[in-house]
C-alpha cells in the first residue's frame, strides 16, 4: 500500500469497525475509527447474509469517517471470516534425469502440482454439497522438500533422481470473497486487498517474534471463535467452532426471558457493574447481581471453553500449548479464561486475554480501540500496510476470465491454478526411464526431455513466476511429455557384442558371449523392458563355448529306463563325444581355459536302438562252428522285434519308458552263414574257379544245417 490513507473494515457479525490509517513515525497511525453495529442480525457465524443491510452500515461508517479525514475514501482492505478458511496438505513427486540440476521455475512448478494435489484432496474435507470447484485458491506454504530420499531446505541447484515436495495450501468459498465484495462495491469502494480474520489478529497480537513458542490464539467474536496455533517460528494450523459471543447472549436471554438486543446490552454490563437492571418480553423489571448472572451463565461458558479446549488439544496433537491468548469482544466473557484454562488443563494464568496494550506500532484512536475486539481490525490495517494481504485482479486465460486472490503478487501460476490447468502438463516431463539390472548391477536409461509449455502474456513469451497484472491476458499451449528412455542388451552392456574366433570341426566360427534377459537366451539387438534382468557371460571356459554353441551339457549323460522281455533294463546315453585341441573332453576339462583359435570337435553319438537289443537277445542263442580252423559265432535266425506291442526295425530308436519284446526261432543256422560269418566270398578270386565247402569232413551245400559244436572247411581253388 502506499503511504496515503486507507480505509480498513472489519465486517464483523455483531458490529462493522472502520479505520482510516497511513505511515506514522512509530509504524501505523490511525486517523480516524468509527463502530457501528448492525440493526438486524444480517450477518450469522460470520457470513453476510442480507447484503443490502450489511451495505447500509458500512455506508454509515464511510460517510463518518470521509467526514472526520475530508477527503473521499475509495480504496478498501477487508477481511474474511476465518470459519471459511479450508487448509489442505498436498505433495508432489517428480522423476528426474539426475543429469542437470533442478532450476528455480522447476522446484516453483513442483510445488504447484503438490498444490494441485491440495485441490484434488480438498473435497475430502468439504460439507457435504460443497466442491472444490466453489473455492478460491489463496496462498500455499512449503512443509517439507525431499530428494533421492534426503530432506533438504531448498532444492534449487541439487541433482537428484526422484524430487518430492510437501505443502499445506489455503483456500476461501467463492461465497465468502463474492458476498464481500457485493457490500464494498454497493458502497463505492474499491477492495484492493483481502486477508483472513485469523490471520489479522496473528499480525498484531502474536507477532514473529513470538512464533518459536507453541501458542494457541482465539478470536472469538460473536458467531465464531477462530483459532490459529504458532510453533517453531510458524503458523501451523487455523481452524474454528462454530461457537462464540452469541451463544453467552442466547444463554442470557433464555435464563431472563429477554429480547436479544437487551440480552446483548445486559451482557456487556455484567463485566462493568455490581448489578444490572433490565426489563424482559413480558414489561417487568428485573435488578439482578452480577454473581447471579455469572452463574446462570456458567453452563453455556462452560459449553464455549470446553469447545475451544478440545478444537485446540485436536490440532495440537493432543497436548495443550504453553499458553492462550484470547481476542474479539466474546473473550470479555465472565470466567472464561478461568474455564477454558481447566478445560485445556493449563494454569489459569497461561489463559490471558490481549487487549490494545499487546500492540505495539500502532498509535491513535485510542479511545474507541482499546479492547480486545479491536486487535482484528487493527490487524487487518497493519496486514495491509505489510503487504500480507491477498491481491485482487481479473485476468484471462486461454480467453477465460479468472479472478485471482494471492499474498503480495500475482503471477501467471496463479492464474493458471485459478483456470483449472494442470502444472504437470505445463512442464514437459521428461519422459519416464528405463531401469534394468546388468549382472546385478542397476542401469538406468533416461527418457528424453519433454517440450515445456508455450505461455504468452499479452502476447510475449512468459514463465510461471512472470508477474500480471489487473486484465491481462495469458494464452497457455500445454508441453509435451518426453519419450520414454530406449534400449537394446549392447546398449546397456556393450560386453555382449565381443566374439571370440574359434575351429568348430574344422570351420572358422566366431562366437558371442552367453546372453540371457529374464533367464531367456537373447542377442545384442534385444530391445528391453523396464525391470529386465541383462546377464552376460563372457567365454572363459570351453563349457562356456560349447554352451554359446548351442551344446549345453555336451558330456551330460542320460539314463533311458525300459522293459525288455517284460525285465525292467536301462541304458547309458551321451549324446556328444567332445574333444578340445585334440584331446577327449573329460567333465573337468570342459572347465579349462578357453583362448582365441582353439579347436572343438564336436561328434554326435547315435542313440540305442532297438536292433542293439535284438542282437544281444540273438548273441545268447548263438551257435559255435570252426571254419578253417578258426571260431565263429552265428546268431539265431528269425529274430522278430516289437516295440510297445507293435512290430519294429532294428534302427528303431530307444525311448524312455519302452516296453521292447525280443523273439527268436528254433530253426537252425545254415552253412551259407559261415561264408559271410568268415568273411568268404561268393565270387572265385582271380585263377580260381571251385569253391569246396565241406562240414564234418562231408560235402556240403549252401542250406545243409549246421550245429554247435561243427566243423567247416570252405575253400576256392
Amino acid at each position: 500500500m502506499s503511504s496515503r490513507a486507507l480505509l480498513t473494515l472489519d465486517i464483523g457479525t455483531r458490529k462493522v469497525a472502520g479505520l482510516v490509517t497511513t505511515s506514522g513515525p512509530k509504524g501505523l497511525k490511525i486517523l480516524a475509527a468509527e463502530v457501528m453495529e448492525h440493526a438486524e442480525r444480517s450477518m450469522l457465524d460470520g457470513q453476510i447474509h442480507d447484503v443490502m443491510a450489511v451495505a447500509e452500515v458500512v455506508s454509515q461508517v464511510k460517510r463518518k469517517l470521509e467526514r472526520r479525514v475530508r477527503e473521499p475514501l475509495r480504496d478498501v482492505a477487508v477481511a474474511a471470516a476465518g470459519r471459511a478458511l479450508r487448509t489442505v496438505r498436498g505433495e508432489a513427486v517428480r522423476q528426474l534425469s539426475g543429469l542437470t540440476q533442478l532450476t528455480a521455475e522447476e522446484v516453483f512448478s513442483l510445488e504447484l502440482e503438490a498444490v494441485q494435489a491440495a485441490q484434488t484432496a480438498l473435497s475430502e474435507v468439504l460439507r457435504e454439497g460443497e466442491r472444490p470447484q466453489d473455492y478460491h485458491y489463496v496462498g500455499h506454504s512449503v512443509t517439507r522438500c525431499v530428494l533421492d530420499g534426503f530432506p533438504l531446505a531448498n532444492l534449487v541447484g541439487q541433482r537428484g533422481t526422484v524430487a518430492e515436495v510437501d505443502v499445506i495450501a489455503t483456500f476461501l468459498p467463492r461465497g465468502v470473497v463474492d458476498s464481500l465484495v457485493a457490500v464494498v462495491e454497493r458502497c463505492g469502494l474499491e477492495m484492493i486487498a483481502l486477508t483472513l480474520e485469523p490471520i489479522a489478529a496473528l499480525t498484531v497480537a502474536v507477532p514473529q517474534s513470538m512464533r518459536h513458542l507453541n501458542l494457541a490464539l482465539v478470536d472469538i467474536g460473536a458467531g465464531t471463535s477462530d483459532i490459529a496455533l504458532t510453533a517453531a517460528g510458524a503458523v501451523v494450523a487455523y481452524d474454528m467452532v462454530p461457537i462464540a459471543g452469541d451463544e453467552i447472549t442466547e444463554a442470557l436471554s433464555e435464563a431472563y426471558l429477554l429480547d436479544f438486543k437487551v440480552g446483548e446490552r445486559v451482557k456487556r454490563q455484567i463485566s462493568a457493574a455490581e448489578s444490572v437492571e433490565f426489563t424482559d418480553i413480558l414489561g417487568q423489571t428485573h435488578r439482578e447481581s452480577r454473581e447471579a448472572m455469572v452463574q446462570a451463565l456458567q453452563p453455556a461458558v462452560r459449553r464455549l471453553a470446553g469447545q475451544i479446549a478440545r478444537r485446540i488439544l485436536a490440532l495440537n496433537s493432543g497436548k495443550p500449548p504453553q499458553a492462550v491468548l484470547l481476542v474479539g469482544g466474546g473473550s470479555m466473557t465472565p470466567s472464561l479464561t478461568e474455564c477454558l484454562a481447566a478445560e485445556i488443563g493449563l494454569p489459569a494464568q497461561r489463559v490471558a486475554v490481549r487487549g490494545r496494550d499487546a500492540i505495539s506500532g500502532v498509535e491513535g484512536a485510542r479511545n474507541i480501540l482499546k479492547g480486545p475486539d479491536c486487535i482484528t481490525p487493527i490487524g487487518i490495517a497493519v496486514a495491509a500496510r505489510d503487504h500480507s494481504t491477498l491481491g485482487f485482479a481479473y485476468v484471462y486465460v486461454n480467453g477465460r476470465g479468472v479472478r485471482l486472490f494471492r499474498p503480495n503478487r500475482l503471477t501467471v501460476a496463479d492464474a493458471l491454478l485459478a483456470a483449472g490447468v494442470s502444472i504437470r502438463e505445463l512442464h514437459g516431463t521428461i519422459g519416464k526411464g528405463l531401469t534394468v539390472t546388468v549382472n546385478g548391477e542397476l542401469r538406468i536409461v533416461p527418457g528424453t526431455f519433454g517440450r515445456p509449455a508455450r505461455i504468452l502474456v499479452n502476447g510475449e513469451a512468459a514463465g510461471l513466476e512472470a508477474q500480471v497484472q489487473h486484465q491481462d491476458r495469458i494464452e497457455v499451449e500445454p508441453g509435451t511429455p518426453g519419450e520414454p528412455g530406449r534400449a537394446t542388451v549392447a546398449d546397456v552392456a556393450p560386453e555382449a557384442c565381443v566374439q571370440t574366433e574359434l575351429v568348430l570341426n574344422g570351420d572358422a566360427v566366431t562366437v558371442p558371449p552367453l546372453v540371457t534377459v529374464n533367464g531367456e537366451p537373447a542377442g545384442p539387438e534385444r530391445e528391453l523392458q523396464d525391470n529386465d534382468a541383462v546377464v552376460v557371460r563372457p567365454l572363459r571356459t570351453v563349457s562356456d563355448a560349447l554352451a554359446c554353441l548351442g551344446f549345453s551339457d555336451a558330456l551330460a549323460q542320460q539314463v533311458i529306463s525300459y522293459t525288455l522281455n517284460g525285465k525292467p533294463e536301462s541304458v547309458t546315453w551321451q549324446r556328444y563325444l567332445v574333444s578340445h585341441n585334440g584331446r577327449p573332453a573329460t567333465p573337468a576339462a570342459l572347465e579349462s581355459p578357453l583362448a582365441p583359435g582353439d579347436s572343438l570337435t564336436v561328434e554326435p553319438c547315435p542313440p540305442p536302438t532297438a536292433g542293439a537289443l535284438a542282437a544281444r537277445i540273438a548273441g545268447g542263442h548263438a551257435v559255435r562252428v570252426r571254419v578253417n580252423g578258426a571260431e565263429h559265432r552265428l546268431p539265431a535266425q528269425g529274430v522278430t522285434v516289437r516295440v510297445n506291442g507293435q512290430v519294429a526295425g532294428h534302427d528303431e530308436p530307444l525311448r524312455a519308458d519302452d516296453h521292447i519284446a525280443v523273439t527268436t526261432s528254433d530253426e537252425p543256422p545254415i552253412f551259407a552263414s559261415l561264408l559271410v560269418a568268415a568273411g568268404v566270398a561268393t565270387t572265385p578270386p582271380p585263377g580260381m574257379r571251385q569253391l569246396i565247402m565241406r562240414l564234418n569232413g562231408r560235402d556240403a551245400e549252401f542250406v545243409t544245417p549246421v550245429a554247435d559244436g561243427d566243423e567247416a572247411e570252405i575253400k576256392w581253388i
